[in-house]
């Protein structure tokens, strides 16, 4: 298990500068973030020009585009199609990367009582999903589907998650997502053993994504919950600088890896110790 972070940290840093600063920083794993303009992957160009700055790192991941990505509920079959041909793109992208995984938003309208409207969407995000989860397959990759920060939407990724119960479809575990929500680890615990990535961010009920220990996540609690379930990927951070008491970038990096570094030890005691089997 190594540390990961995102590339997203601070979209103003081009994406050269980000590489080189993630690596001297000790991150020898990334996610390329939601931003394709950011990072080029979008294209075959940029491509080559991530593999050349990537070299000798490993790409824990690929974000779908956002928002272009999270339209796959929708009932305008064009939006729907276009938002199914961006997550398309990001697993070619995956795909000529040697990245294992493609994240993905199931974003819906929220607060749409059960009944016709709702069960619509759902089919329309059900197409959606099928198509994906055979792209991915014959792309060689895999498709995480990550959980929000309401309810509503976490029925769905749980209701998704049971329904494709594929080797190439899992779990993406955002940790401020659910923490917004006021709870903790329960999506994580439920779906641990479909886990594919992490999205490891705290906040203090607003999502803020700051570092780990900048909020009031119980921390300690994942470590222990984590201990109980089999997973053997990175610990990804997906932080941002904005919100962070951290203003300077490479202050903001010795942070993230130092806290990443606290959470991957932490989880190795308590796998040694037997805490919280």
């Amino acid at each position: 298990m190594n540390t990961a972070i995102c590339t997203g940290f601070d979209y103003a840093i081009p994406f050269e500068q980000t590489i080189t600063m993630v690596r001297e920083a000790g991150f020898y794993t990334v996610a390329l973030g939601a931003r394709p303009e950011h990072s080029g992957y979008a294209t075959a160009a940029g491509r080559a020009v991530i593999r050349r700055l990537t070299a000798g790192m490993t790409i824990d991941s690929v974000h779908a585009p956002f928002p272009e990505g999270d339209r796959l509920f929708s009932l305008d079959e064009c939006e729907r199609g276009e938002s199914v041909r961006q997550c398309e793109m990001a697993m070619q992208a995956a795909s000529e990367l040697e990245s294992p995984i493609v994240v993905i938003h199931l974003i819906q309208p929220y607060d749409i009582p059960h009944g016709e409207a709702r069960d619509r969407m759902i089919d329309q995000g059900r197409k959606s999903i099928a198509t994906l989860a055979a792209c991915c397959e014959a792309q060689g990759v895999k498709l995480a589907l990550e959980n929000g920060q309401r309810a509503d939407y976490d029925e769905v990724v749980a209701a998704f998650l049971t329904e494709f119960d594929m080797s190439h479809v899992g779990f993406c575990y955002d940790a401020g997502h659910e923490h917004v929500q006021g709870t903790c680890f329960q999506m994580l615990e439920r779906f641990g053993d479909r886990l594919l990535t992490f999205h490891l961010h705290d906040n203090t009920g607003a999502d803020i994504h700051v570092l780990p220990y900048e909020g009031t996540i119980p921390w300690d609690r994942f470590t222990s919950t984590l201990q109980r379930i089999p997973y053997r990927g990175n610990l990804l951070l997906e932080v941002d600088i904005k919100h962070s008491q951290y203003k300077d970038p490479d202050a903001f990096l010795a942070q993230a890896k130092a806290r990443a570094e606290t959470l991957l030890k932490r989880w190795k005691n308590a796998s040694a110790t037997g805490e919280g089997a």
